[in-house]
């Protein structure tokens, strides 16, 4: 299947509040796109509550693995080790926040580091991920065994975990209320729920876009990558904090964080001078509180 015939693209309203006011701010993907990856989208603001995606957006005609398909070149560049890691020291973040460890899910568990931190730690934990060659990759090289299925056709009992963690995932999302509506159901009351997003209107993201502008351009540099694993959900702390009240969540810590990731395809000295551009504007960003990522820790108070 060609990448062209992936997908068909429909008029959305804002998949945060349910807004119907599109502000366009630029092109990304295809011809929009330096080495003409990706498809072509439009990525508006909704001027209501300053989300940001993909109107008319673009739905897969498939299912979702049908473009996941390639593991191998997903997970290139994972350092695995650094990963299980960083599960470990979540896990020990999550039994400090409750006070105690219990049922834990990994909602999109990938090749399962987090799912083997967790169990590592001592939780009773479940991974799931839409992916069956992501599970039998978890079950191969880290002996997880993770569900091949999305957390809505899951059906786990209502208040059925302690802690939940999401990372990488919701910019993924097509309906990101319904799946944190979902989330909310399986915790248990007073439960801790972790996720992680790029944030859109990083410093890094604001300059990129300046950039795209400066050079007669109208395209934009949020919402990358345009190509698996595509990004269809460009949040900021603003429009997160308006998706966790309307899915009933409290939000608890919310930090700006993260680095910059280096262009793809061909290396160029043009290319190097702007990715040590990007870095140094990252690193101011996040002095001022407007890193390139989001971590969120939210709370089930009923």
């Amino acid at each position: 299947m060609s990448e062209a015939s992936l997908f068909e693209f429909k008029d959305i309203c804002c998949p945060v509040c349910g807004g119907d006011a599109p502000i366009f701010l630029g092109w990304r993907g295809g011809e929009a796109h330096q080495n003409g990856v990706g498809e072509k989208t439009a990525i508006v603001r909704c001027k209501e509550c300053s989300h940001q995606y993909p109107n008319p957006m673009p739905f897969p005609k498939a299912n979702l693995e049908e473009i996941y398909v390639d593991a191998d070149e997903y997970f290139r560049g994972h350092n695995v080790e650094e990963k299980k890691q960083i599960g470990l020291g979540l896990m020990q973040e999550f039994e400090q926040k409750l006070g105690k460890r219990g049922k834990f899910l990994d909602v999109g568990c990938g090749a399962g580091e987090l799912l083997w931190a967790a169990k590592t730690s001592g939780w009773d934990a479940e991974g799931i991920d839409p992916s069956k060659e992501f599970i039998e990759i978890g079950r191969e090289r880290l002996g997880v065994e993770g569900r091949a299925t999305t957390l809505e056709d899951a059906k786990f009992p209502d208040n059925h975990f302690d802690a939940i963690a999401m990372s990488g995932i919701i910019e993924h999302l097509y309906n990101p209320f319904e799946t944190l509506q979902e989330i909310h159901r399986v915790l248990r009351p007073n439960g801790l729920f972790w996720f992680d997003a790029p944030n859109e209107d990083g410093l890094y993201m604001q300059f990129g876009n300046l950039y795209m502008r400066l050079q007669r351009k109208n395209w934009v540099v949020v919402m990358a990558p345009t190509f698996p694993p595509y990004h269809v959900q460009g949040f900021n702390p603003k429009s997160l904090r308006k998706l966790l009240k309307r899915a009933m969540f409290e939000l608890k810590e919310m930090e700006l964080i993260g680095e910059v990731c280096e262009q793809q395809g061909s290396e160029s000295l043009r290319k190097k001078v702007e990715f040590k551009a990007a870095k140094a504007i990252n690193k101011i960003g996040k002095m001022l509180n407007k890193g390139s990522y989001m971590s969120i820790w939210a709370k089930k108070t009923r």
